[in-house]
C-alpha cells in the first residue's frame, strides 16, 4: 500500500508540473506576441517618421535651389 501511495504521489507530482509548464508556455508566448506586435508599431512609426523627414529634407532643398 506504501509503495502505491508513493507510486500515486509522484505521478501526481508529474502531471502537476506538465499542467504547470504547459500553463507557463501558454503566458509565454503571449507575452512574445505582445512584444512582437510593439516591435511591429515601433517599426512602422519609425520608419513613418524617417520618410517625412525624408520628405522635409527633399522639399527644403528643393525650395533652396529654387531660391538660389
Amino acid at each position: 500500500m506504501k509503495k502505491i501511495i508513493i507510486a500515486a504521489s509522484i505521478v501526481g507530482t508529474a502531471v502537476a508540473g506538465a499542467l504547470w509548464l504547459m500553463k507557463n508556455r501558454d503566458r509565454a508566448e503571449s507575452t512574445l506576441k505582445d512584444i512582437k506586435d510593439a516591435a511591429k508599431n515601433a517599426y512602422r512609426k519609425m520608419d513613418k517618421q524617417a520618410r517625412k523627414a525624408g520628405r522635409r529634407a527633399n522639399h527644403m532643398a528643393q525650395e533652396q535651389l529654387a531660391t538660389s
